[in-house]
């Protein structure tokens, strides 16, 4: 896996929320990340709280 990966969500929450745990082996970027507010508001907020480092 690279050192930095960025993933274009295509205005999908899914494709958002399937790759976030990529982000526990590699730096990642997700494009578009506001999509998961669609199904999930507070997704980035929950990963924050199990250990996730999330920056905006």
């Amino acid at each position: 896996i690279h050192s930095m990966v960025a993933v274009a969500t295509y205005n999908d929450h899914r494709m958002a929320m399937a790759f976030a745990p990529l982000a526990l082996k590699t730096s990642l970027i997700i494009e578009d990340s506001a999509v998961v507010s669609k199904s999930y508001p507070t997704f980035w907020d929950d990963l924050k709280a199990i250990g996730f480092k999330i920056a905006q």
